[in-house]
């Protein structure tokens, strides 16, 4: 199951789920994900403890970004566990922005279980004007 974002000029709608009755797979969770833009990029910090580059995928499309991968831990299957916090499987993260960004500009880097994508807008396109001859 994905979990989308769409970003309108400053207000936020999380949708959990994107179709009402529709649940998680089993063994998918969602990162923790913080969104804010300034007057150039958005940034978008993604928790990732635990996860290599190697683990992570991120693709652009329009105004669309993608963020997914998979963190995999080794349980004893022969423990009898009372509690597991650690989240493990796949994810995928859709963000919808406001306007059309940059994708060759875009950088993303993780350090410290945590990963960080900076996404430059597209600058406006003003009009140009035409001098008659």
């Amino acid at each position: 199951m994905q979990q989308y974002l769409m970003i309108y000029t400053g207000s936020i709608k999380k949708w959990t789920d994107f179709y009402m009755g529709v649940k998680r797979q089993k063994n998918t969770y969602w990162p923790e994900t913080n969104i804010y833009e300034n007057e150039n990029e958005y940034v978008i910090l993604v928790k990732t403890p635990g996860l290599e580059k190697e683990d992570i995928s991120i693709s652009i499309k329009d105004n669309s970004i993608k963020i997914s991968g998979e963190k995999k831990i080794n349980f004893n299957d022969e423990l009898n566990y009372h509690l597991q916090e650690r989240k493990n499987g796949k994810f995928e993260r859709n963000f919808l922005l406001n306007e059309k960004v940059d994708a060759e500009k875009t950088s993303a880097e993780i350090k410290n279980g945590l990963l960080l994508v900076k996404i430059n807008k597209k600058p406006e396109t003003k009009p140009v004007k035409i001098d008659i001859k």
